[in-house]
């Protein structure tokens, strides 16, 4: 059923593939599947059995001991969105001496491209307090830079020029310009 894949040092990484982790499922409605993507990604579609404990939300020990509560001596898939992210995380948690541990081969996109079931969470009041926070910061960051730029220097009034930029960017893509730039990936914490 796993197909072991060869890593750096010689140790298996156990993958199993969409189909493999389906029958799974079915088999074992109680199996251990943590989604390791945010939580926007969760929402807009994820397998209907997936606990959703985004990489990098909290320090490795932390997000360790939240899924072996469930886990107990079963065991564990990790799903991200293409299979990159939970074969980082199964890299760590494999030198941290987890044997139990699988990664979900092509991820969701695997997954959907299948058409194997998801589940989609349309939760507003959350992803409306999430907007509403960046509109806040990004209004408070216009703001910051307009007073200084009549305060202090014009210089100042390149910050929301960058703002409006991202935003826009944002708006168009569907993704952060800043993440782009700046090359953000999910770490382990």
């Amino acid at each position: 059923m796993l197909a072991p894949v060869p890593m750096l040092g010689g140790a298996m990484i156990k993958t199993v593939s969409v189909y493999e982790l389906s029958d799974q499922l079915e088999i074992d409605p109680e199996s251990v599947l943590i989604d390791v993507r945010q939580p926007m990604e969760f929402r807009q579609g994820h397998v209907p059995q997936a606990r959703n404990i985004p990489l990098g939300s909290m320090p490795l020990v932390q997000m360790q001991a939240e899924w072996s509560r469930d886990a107990e001596g079963k065991p564990t898939f990790f799903i991200c969105h293409s299979g990159e992210r939970s074969q980082e995380l199964l890299d760590v948690l494999v030198d941290a001496g987890f044997e139990n541990v699988q990664c979900v081969a092509g991820g969701m996109v695997a997954w959907q491209a299948m058409g194997l079931p998801i589940e989609k969470r349309h939760l507003m009041a959350s992803a409306f307090l999430q907007d509403r926070r960046v509109w806040l910061a990004a209004g408070l960051i216009v703001w910051m830079g307009c007073s200084l730029g009549f305060v202090v220097h014009a210089g100042f009034f390149a910050i929301p020029v960058l703002v409006a930029a991202e935003m826009i960017f944002a708006g168009l893509t569907g993704r952060s310009g800043l993440s782009a730039i700046f090359g953000r990936r999910d770490r382990l914490g």
